[in-house]
């Protein structure tokens, strides 16, 4: 009752025109009621159409006359209208949530209610009511348990099976609140050749957090399922099977021990329609066949990424740091094209870290590069991931340390994100000797701002001549209000933890991703045309607004050229070597002596 208290004038309004229409007609009687549960106020209606009483109630939502009425009937187990929402739910009338106007009355309603019952149900001749919208797949999917996914390399596999036949297929179900999701993995034929689906990630096929069983089943393929009469029960598709002229022996299958049906999916794809329809046959239900809603593949022309991310697929990056930064950067990178990383960070979840990490609680007590592997894993196919369990310069093994290092030696682009000074010179130091590009970026501690920058090979100067020379612009500056946000080397009891919300470093770490792209793809020109920016995110220090972005002109010295060593150098090397192994050969003492 609300909106009687915000709006008396209107609920006086409501009562003039509902009783003026119960006047003017004689198939209308209506009495108001207050419901005792929720206080809610509501129009008990009886219509009379082509003789038949509708009972119905018509709702006054809370917030009316700014939220459409509703009316439905009074027992939830009528369907009256194919412009119903469900048995027992409302009808779908002229005025609804997609054209709601406030001026809109009870009366409008009922009368629209009334002409869609009298024109659908008339006794001779029942009318159509054309329906003037559509829902969305998401919308008309709501309550569809079972879906399943085939992808593009799924459907290509299945288009180049012979036309009329039968092979087994492998699934992987996820299970979750909102139903059970099933992919296609593979394929089997007769003559026992195996297809594997490659566009899947590993971390729906493999072990992963997810709660994932592995199904089989069969996948018939025939002229006959281009048009699918609707199929209830397994009869029904053991009929269909057959009279397209396939083996269906196997299809419906008794377990002795149970006397119930063991469980197998059936795929049904017709040949020149491309149409599929795929059915699950179960064991605990007494309806044993569950339809699947299918989701194909969107057209081979639409795209979401530009074109050019197909150049990104062959380039290996190397992320130091897996933070609130590192983590996004990572799943950014792989969500726009890029398969190979190296990923390194010797650090597990905690719970404080969780208020700017990308990752979730399903995580916490996991090394951070196990469970980003993890999660890029279950983004994109065909990752290479080289996941490195690792502190750059801190306290490790020389044999594990010079490993790692020449591990990110052989990547195409270096990436810092630990805001730690001495990692940056340790990943400098190797960016400048491959001649490697190298990003970087850090949130500034109360997050009013922070800082992207590259340095890429005889374009800019070398790492350290970067962050030198930006230094000394910092050096003209007044003092920053706050220091930069903590490294990966601070102890949580040492210092006061740094403060910024996920936004703020949201905010830099895409910045930082686009910076990363741009340098990738080596575009020209490039869209960054100096090295450092500064961005800020609210008026403080040098910024006199959110976003306002300060780009840094950087000088400094140039990238060295490692010299190609001499012949009479390599030779004399060479000789050397020989000399000393011989050296070392005749000093071993005689093993029979």
């Amino acid at each position: 009752m609300d909106w009687l208290n915000k709006y008396p004038e209107r609920f006086v309004r409501e009562c003039a025109e509902l009783d003026k229409l119960s006047r003017e007609v004689d198939w209308l009687t209506i009495s108001w009621a207050i419901l005792p549960d929720s206080l809610a106020l509501e129009v008990q209606i009886d219509m009379v159409v082509h003789g038949r009483v509708y009972e119905a109630r018509m709702g006054y939502p809370a917030i009316f006359p700014n939220a459409p009425l509703y009316i439905r009937p009074r027992d939830p187990s009528e369907r009256w209208s194919n412009h119903q929402f469900g048995t027992g739910g409302s009808l779908c009338l002229q005025w609804r949530a997609d054209n709601w106007h406030p001026e809109i009355t009870g009366a409008d309603i009922i009368r629209s209610a009334y002409e869609l019952l009298h024109t659908e149900n008339t006794p001779v001749e029942p009318g159509v009511v054309p329906s003037v919208h559509a829902l969305t797949e998401g919308q008309s999917s709501r309550n569809i348990y079972f879906r399943s996914i085939v992808t593009k390399d799924a459907l290509s596999i299945i288009e180049k099976l012979e036309p009329q036949s039968k092979v087994e297929l492998k699934l992987n179900s996820l299970f979750g609140e909102g139903g059970q999701v099933d992919f296609i993995t593979s394929f089997k034929a007769a003559d026992d050749s195996t297809y594997v689906v490659n566009d899947i990630p590993v971390g729906i096929t493999g072990f992963s957090s997810l709660f994932n069983i592995d199904g089989k089943g069969w996948l018939l393929k025939s002229d006959a399922f281009d048009s699918v009469d609707e199929i209830s029960s397994v009869e029904d598709l053991l009929r269909v099977i057959a009279e397209a002229g396939l083996d269906n022996s196997d299809i419906a299958v008794i377990n002795e021990t149970t006397q119930k049906y063991e469980k197998r999916t059936i795929v049904l794809y017709g040949n020149k329609t491309g149409q599929v329809n795929q059915f699950a046959i179960v064991s605990y239900s007494e309806s044993p066949l569950k339809q699947f809603k299918v989701i194909l593949p969107p057209p081979a022309d639409e795209m979401r990424l530009p074109p050019d991310h197909q150049n990104l697929t062959g380039l290996k990056v190397g992320i130091v740091g897996l933070g609130s930064m590192g983590s996004k950067i990572a799943i950014s990178l792989a969500r726009s094209g890029i398969r190979k990383f190296v990923i390194v960070d010797d650090d597990f979840l905690k719970l404080e870290n969780l208020v700017r990490h990308d990752l979730s609680w399903a995580e916490v007590g996991l090394h951070k590069v196990d469970a980003i592997k993890r999660a890029l894993n279950l983004i994109s196919p065909n990752l290479e991931i080289e996941a490195l369990n690792h502190r750059v310069a801190g306290q490790e093994p020389p044999i594990k340390a010079a490993n790692a290092l020449q591990t990110l030696s052989q990547c195409d682009l270096l990436i810092d994100a630990t805001a730690n000074p001495e990692v940056f010179l340790h990943i400098a130091a190797i960016a400048h000797a491959h001649k490697i590009p190298m990003c970087w970026g850090e949130v500034y501690a109360g997050g009013y701002g922070g800082l992207i920058a590259r340095a890429r090979p005889d374009i800019d100067p070398n790492p350290i001549a970067v962050r030198d020379s930006f230094y000394t612009y910092l050096s003209e500056l007044p003092p920053a209000p706050f220091k930069q946000a903590h490294g990966y080397d601070v102890q949580a009891d040492a210092e006061t933890p740094a403060i910024a919300y996920d936004s703020n470093v949201s905010l830099i770490a895409m910045s930082l991703t686009s910076l990363i792209i741009d340098t990738l793809l080596q575009v020209k020109p490039s869209e960054y045309p100096v090295p450092v920016y500064l961005i800020g995110m609210k008026k403080e220090w040098i910024f006199t607004q959110p976003f306002d972005t300060r780009p840094i002109a950087i000088q400094g010295e140039g990238w060295k050229d490692v010299a190609e060593p001499s012949s009479d150098a390599s030779l004399a090397a060479v000789k050397l070597l020989l000399d000393k192994l011989s050296e070392s050969s005749s000093a071993k003492p005689d093993s029979n002596s």
